[in-house]
């Protein structure tokens, strides 16, 4: 995925390599904003994350005897 650092706007790799900038900027702003390589997802912040389950939240399993 290619993103714009601008706009955030995110691109595949076949669209990105028809543009040498984000087309949006250059449209909207008429700045010319390369856009950048992404690998992978970015971690949620610690206020968006999921809450953390204890011990006492999971579900009991009976004991083998």
């Amino acid at each position: 995925m290619f993103r714009c650092e601008n706009c955030g706007s995110g691109y595949s790799a076949q669209a990105a390599g028809s543009w040498a900038c984000c087309p949006r900027c250059m449209a909207k702003e008429r700045v010319q904003v390369p856009l950048t390589f992404e690998i992978g997802w970015q971690r949620p912040s610690e206020d968006k994350a999921p809450p953390v389950r204890s011990e006492s939240d999971a579900p009991r399993r009976p004991a083998l005897r």
